[in-house]
């Protein structure tokens, strides 16, 4: 737990016994690689800190392809914003990549945190910026830079999802086809020799 206690002082300043006080209403949880924490069509009841894997967001596009549009590392809040908060059915899939660990806690206990523990509200509240500042960059970067940049920039920025997550979910997420992603990766490596 030390991991979520760190995480919350880093994203909020307070004191470690106030950290601890929140990270104590999270529960221990395991995911195995392939398991889903949410399926399209059901309603999102699990908030997540995983400090421990990979996981990936996706959907089903008009042909029914699977498009990736999100991956959340190790030491990340993972939920679905819309499901979680409008208690609608989710729209999207959020997957294991690899084997993860991390902590939970449901709706219903988000809601008693966010009114009983102020500084909690000051969490969620900077969670939810985070997340809609990164939605905002890389809804910019699909606009204004090429594949190959966008490419370079999660190589920079993530090696850990270069590393674990499989060519196609790393093609769909950057708007590019496996075999353009295939020769950029190519030509990246060429060019750092």
């Amino acid at each position: 737990m030390n991991s979520l206690v760190a995480f919350i002082q880093h994203i909020i300043p307070i004191t470690k016994a106030e950290a601890i006080d929140i990270a104590n209403s999270f529960e221990y949880k395991e995911i195995n690689k392939g398991e889903f924490i949410v399926r399209e069509g059901k309603i999102s009841d699990d908030y997540y800190f995983f400090e421990k894997g990979l996981l990936r967001t996706y959907l089903y596009d008009i042909e029914g392809n699977e498009v990736t549009t999100d991956f959340y590392t190790s030491n990340s809040i993972v939920f679905e914003v819309t499901s979680f908060f409008q208690r609608v059915p989710s729209q999207v899939n959020i997957q294991a990549i690899t084997d993860c660990q991390g902590y939970r806690f449901s709706y219903q206990q988000l809601n008693s945190l966010f009114h009983n523990k102020p500084a909690f509200r000051d969490f969620g509240r900077a969670i939810l910026v985070k997340e809609f500042i990164a939605s905002k960059k890389r809804t910019i970067s699909m606009i204004n830079q090429t594949a190959e940049q966008r490419y370079k920039a999660l190589l920079q920025s993530n090696s850990e999802i270069i590393m674990n997550a499989p060519l196609k979910h790393i093609a769909s997420y950057l708007g590019i086809t496996d075999s353009t992603l295939s020769r950029i990766r190519k030509d990246v490596a060429k060019n750092e020799y």
